[in-house]
């Protein structure tokens, strides 16, 4: 029962739902989700609405997860904006409708098969057993409470037993595979020679004329985005954690006293095995089982003969060591009162009859005052609650004073012992320093910093404030023509070769198509042809650009003319390609990758696509309402 539970909620996919469930929060706390300020709806999916508040915490981790990911590459002038609002938006639909569907077609989730994916969760772990303590602490960390993380939970687990529900049940059938193989191995012969742009670079001339249409064309690339320059103070929980002083033995004891049965004490838990009979004869098969073994036969050879619980009928009927909570109330108030290697009466649940034996007890104990990882926990507990009390109030005292004494930062510098900290040129929409925080970006560029004012406290993470002030700013302008006369000239260059260069590249094509060899084509222009014998479409000896235009040609034969292409390779030129012949693998062709491998992968591309007709179905079936509110969100709109 158990073992099966944990056997198809375990793994990367059910990782993966645990960091999306946590991530949200480490960014932005419980209050985003429980304040009730103006907060209308973006979107309503069946009977439940996306608010505004949500969408942008939506939008906002997305963004920052572009920007962490591509790092400096980041590019934000790249970044089609309205394109990634609806892609969010889109995907909190469909999520929240494979929810209300999973949920409709009685998708469940019990108590205890949440219980046991929550004790296996690493990070909720002491010594390699699920702890209460650790449980509760991360979880206060995230600013979220057990309630709500937990349902949540449930709800992505849900979700996800919908998601296998279709993905395991996809096939394919070996002539899928055999064709699949036939195009992996599939070889072609061509020959190609480039134009490159920078053989016609020497040759152009720019006038004045040309740089000023080109300038006006395209003025908007050679635009400089607004930036400021920050001062801020910083205020840290964790470095007023790390300057507390040592407490006092008696001030630890008190702290002990008040949480040694919540934090110190282990709970009684049990090792035990049953058997699981299900169906109308249960009670009679359960019965039946009880009397084998007071006769004398082993219990877990009983479970592998009887048990209907899968997962633990090999293992003997083994459920492993279980706590108060774990199990239904039934089946744990007969476990808890059984003594060791007792057979216990059927006991009836909620999943049919049970026999039930206890292998081993351990008995509840609580860690003495003396124990040196009590004393760590202690003294980190300590250290914890002084510092929330000294950042409280740190941080009311920066809010009144960085308020009343707007013009500066220093008198709450000041008064908080802390430095007034200094930014380079950040750029709006840069994504970079303080302003990877999308609340400190939409704070950098607003009215009230830039008249000159201080920022309110801007919370960076859980216990990490920042206040802001500008020290520069520059609008954002285009930058004269004389600034940029440079680049002008070079990018008009590098457009006439490339333009040069694909006409080159048209008349080579020409010319093969009117009967030369593409080798003569190329020599009489002073270019030498390249030819690829039985190339792959995965080879990485030539362009991907051209193996796509390659293996995209059709077979080479009287009906479909002369096989030739150009290929835009960028800033490189062109090349232009042949296509000589197409090579059919033998029947027993190795590409280096056994049957079984490329089942697996084709099976996964058609549980993909089965499970893409379901949401579309879903989304098709449930009543969905979008108004244009989301469309107003920027990447710097942060909730207050």
């Amino acid at each position: 029962m158990l073992q099966s539970l944990r056997d198809r909620m375990s793994g990367v996919v059910a990782w993966f739902i645990v960091g999306l469930l946590i991530i949200p929060f480490a960014f932005f706390g419980i209050d985003q989700f429980t304040t009730s300020n103006a907060n209308p709806e973006v979107a309503s999916v069946g009977d439940r609405d996306i608010t505004l508040r949500e969408f942008q915490n939506a939008y906002n981790q997305r963004y920052q997860r572009l920007v962490q990911m591509l790092g400096d590459n980041f590019d934000p002038s790249t970044l089609d904006r309205d394109v990634m609002r609806q892609a969010v938006l889109e995907d909190m639909i469909q999520q929240e409708a494979r929810l209300q569907y999973a949920q409709d077609q009685g998708w469940r989730v019990s108590d205890q098969a949440l219980m046991q994916f929550l004790r296996e969760i690493p990070a909720f772990q002491r010594d390699g057993q699920f702890s209460p303590e650790a449980y509760r602490e991360l979880l206060a960390q995230q600013g979220m409470s057990p309630a709500r993380y937990e349902q949540q939970l449930r709800e992505g687990l849900r979700a996800e037993q919908l998601r296998n529900a279709v993905v395991n049940s996809a096939f394919v059938v070996p002539e899928e595979v055999a064709r699949a193989r036939a195009v992996r191995e599939q070889q072609r012969s061509f020959a190609a020679v480039r134009v490159p742009a920078s053989r016609f670079l020497g040759d152009i001339e720019v006038d004045e004329a040309a740089l000023q249409e080109a300038y006006e064309a395209n003025r908007d690339a050679y635009r400089v985005p607004e930036r400021v320059k920050l001062a801020y103070i910083e205020l840290d929980r964790d470095t007023i954690a790390e300057n507390q002083p040592e407490p006092s033995a008696s001030v630890l004891r008190r702290i002990y006293e008040s949480e040694s049965k919540v934090r110190f004490t282990s709970q009684e838990r049990r090792e035990v095995r049953h058997i699981l009979a299900e169906g109308d004869d249960a009670r009679e098969r359960i019965e039946q089982a009880a009397e084998r073994i007071r006769e004398g036969a082993d219990f877990a050879q009983v479970a592998r003969d009887v048990s209907d619980d899968s997962g633990s009928a090999e293992d003997g009927g083994s459920l492993g060591w279980i706590e108060r909570g774990d199990m239904v109330p039934a089946f744990e108030e007969a476990a808890f009162a059984l003594p060791v290697d007792t057979l216990s009466e059927p006991v009836e649940s909620d999943f049919g009859w049970h026999l039930i034996r206890v292998d081993a007890i351990e008995e509840s104990r609580t860690k003495p005052f003396e124990d040196a990882e009590v004393q760590a926990q202690l003294l980190r507990m300590y250290r914890e609650r002084e510092a929330d009390v000294a950042f409280r109030e740190a941080l009311d005292q920066i809010e009144r004073i960085a308020f009343e004494q707007a013009a500066s930062l220093e008198p709450a510098a000041d008064a908080a012992g802390l430095p007034v900290e200094t930014t380079d040129w950040l750029t709006r929409g840069s994504g970079q320093g303080l302003l990877a925080n999308p609340e400190v970006a939409q704070a950098a560029f607003s009215d009230t910093v830039q008249a000159g004012e201080n920022s309110r406290p801007l919370e960076l993470s859980p216990g990490r404030v920042v206040v802001i002030r500008q020290r520069e700013h520059e609008a954002a302008r285009v930058r004269p023509l004389d600034e940029v006369r440079e680049q002008v000239a070079a990018d008009v260059r590098a457009d006439k070769a490339r333009e040069q260069a694909r006409e080159m590249a048209e008349a080579i094509a020409e010319a093969v198509r009117g009967g030369a060899t593409l080798e003569d084509a190329a020599a009489s222009r002073d270019l030498e042809a390249e030819r690829a014998e039985k190339v792959r479409r995965d080879s990485s000896d030539w362009d991907q650009r051209v193996l796509r235009t390659v293996f995209a040609m059709p077979r080479p034969d009287d009906a479909n003319g002369v096989p030739v292409r150009t290929v835009e390779l960028g800033e490189e030129g062109i090349s232009v390609v042949r296509l000589e012949a197409v090579h059919v693998p033998a029947t027993d062709g190795d590409d280096g990758i056994d049957d079984r491998t490329l089942t697996r992968r084709i099976q996964g591309r058609a549980a993909g696509m089965e499970f893409a007709g379901l949401e579309q179905h879903i989304i098709e079936s449930i009543d969905v309402q979008r108004n244009e509110r989301a469309s107003d969100i920027d990447e710097g709109d942060a909730l207050r």
